[in-house]
């Protein structure tokens, strides 16, 4: 939440020529609601559902860039459906940044309870930061733009693609 997800994300669908995904954006357009009000509504489980609901539609999809909410791979079930049908990278910012980037946003559900903002997003990373720390590909966005974001993105897939070309001539050299 905050680290970029959507705009790095549909900048970088724009580079590689791919379709660009919200999965936040396409539950409210299903739903015409957004959000917070679907948590508000319908509970946490709903939204979870709806979610998963998703993933399995994009699993049967190609040659899409993905921006799934912060939650969405702690579905052990989304996860593999990701990894089976491509990759999942890790977007990620410092505290500080995310404060700056949050501060004037009362739409996620996560932040709409009382308290100092800065604390929420502390119990967010304590919570959540061990599962995005086991995601290989990782990449800080606290001081990149969108587009330096995406190009390094870029980089890492050509870089990744390469070495994989590697081993598949090593292999069949074999």
């Amino acid at each position: 939440m905050g680290s970029g997800k959507s705009t790095v994300g549909r900048e970088l669908a724009r580079r590689l020529g791919r379709k660009f995904i919200d999965m936040d954006r396409e539950i409210e357009k299903e739903e015409k609601i957004k959000i917070g009000e679907i948590f508000d509504l319908f509970g946490e489980d709903y939204f979870r559902k709806k979610e998963y609901d998703l993933a399995l539609k994009l699993y049967k999809t190609r040659n899409r860039v993905v921006s799934c909410g912060g939650g969405a791979i702690f579905n052990e079930k989304i996860k593999e459906l990701f990894l089976i049908n491509g990759l999942i990278i890790c977007i990620y910012a410092d505290e500080d940044m995310l404060l700056e980037r949050l501060k004037k946003l009362d739409t996620r559900p996560e932040l709409r309870s009382d308290g100092p903002l800065k604390e929420k997003i502390e119990e967010i990373l304590e919570k959540k930061g061990d599962l995005y720390k086991k995601i290989s590909i990782q990449l800080n966005t606290t001081n990149l733009t969108p587009k330096q974001a995406a190009e390094k993105i870029v980089d890492l897939l050509r870089t990744r693609q390469k070495i994989l070309d590697q081993l598949k001539n090593q292999y069949l050299e074999l």
